[in-house]
């Protein structure tokens, strides 16, 4: 990721925003989500809430927002989060295609680099949910399998990529489908991001708050304030996909063994719980989690994750 100035960052964070908006057509609870986002960042010197408000309210052209980013290098990442953000919940509908290619526009890109973007973050967005079958459902094997993806989750998160950020989702759904399908439930891609948002795991606002931690982790401590503290770090990046990967592999297997009667209620009470757990089992596997990211560097990631 290239070095970037404070208005550098501002205008790919709000780029990011616009493209989570693109569509106009984003589930309530994934809007909440972004805002509850932008609020936990309301100390630091990053203000993601006044970005949030500059978005809905004011609706800046893409001209201005663009022409903050003086280098080919951040023009490119602009477009490689935009596209990422678009495909998050799958590949981008007709309004998230013409935000696209005005955005790609307006960065004067080259057409070529950029469709090679697009074309890997597509094939990341479709990769099956459905596995090959792995027999019964056995708890000590569940766990195993669990704490792998979680590995894999965090080591993603040291890749310097921006597609690293929107893999996490097609390794969490894979997971998941895994788990309920050991339990003899049939399972799509639908149901399963239905399940992830009940307990308030949210798609595009995953992603978003990946990019968040990576950028302000670039602009360092003076710029991100109290954020580089709480999410800016590596460490902290690779804690929390860890996290959350195990929370939902965790509360997957609670929810499937008691046959999908768990309230909404009991699910986000125990996901906020095996997160909590998640993070303190992060710094336990730092060092498989760092060895599993050396291992994936140069790797084509769809190819990978196909194979997960």
């Amino acid at each position: 990721m290239p070095d970037l100035t404070k208005p550098e960052a501002y205008s790919i964070l709000t780029l990011c925003l616009m493209a989570s908006f693109a569509d106009g057509d984003k589930d309530q609870r994934e809007r909440d989500r972004i805002k509850k986002l932008s609020d936990s960042f309301a100390a630091s010197d990053v203000d993601f809430m006044w970005l949030y408000q500059e978005i809905l309210l004011r609706k800046p052209a893409l001209t201005d927002v663009a022409s903050r980013l003086s280098s080919k290098e951040s023009r490119q990442l602009a477009y490689e989060m935009a596209v990422c953000v678009c495909d998050a919940d799958g590949v981008s509908n007709e309004a998230e295609t013409a935000f696209l290619a005005e955005l790609r526009d307006t960065l004067g890109l080259n057409p070529a680099a950029a469709m090679a973007t697009e074309a890997e973050a597509g094939e990341l967005a479709v990769i099956p949910t459905t596995t090959a079958p792995t027999g019964g459902a056995r708890t000590e094997e569940t766990n195993a399998m669990i704490l792998r993806y979680a590995i894999s989750a965090g080591a993603l998160e040291l890749l310097p990529q921006s597609l690293a950020n929107l893999a996490v989702i097609p390794l969490q759904t894979k997971m998941v489908y895994r788990i309920g399908s050991q339990r003899g439930f049939s399972l799509d891609r639908k149901s399963i991001l239905e399940f992830m948002a009940t307990v308030g795991l949210g798609i595009v606002s995953q992603v978003f708050e990946g990019f968040a931690r990576k950028l302000t982790r670039k602009l360092g401590k003076s710029v991100a304030g109290k954020l580089g503290g709480a999410l800016g770090s590596a460490a902290t990046g690779v804690a929390i996909s860890f996290a959350s990967t195990y929370a939902l592999g965790q509360l997957a297997q609670l929810y499937y063994d008691s046959g999908r009667t768990l309230s909404m209620a009991a699910l986000k009470t125990k996901y906020a719980a095996l997160a909590e757990e998640g993070k303190t089992l992060a710094q336990t596997y730092s060092a498989q989690i760092a060895e599993k990211g050396e291992s994936l560097k140069g790797a084509n990631i769809a190819t990978l994750l196909k194979g997960v």
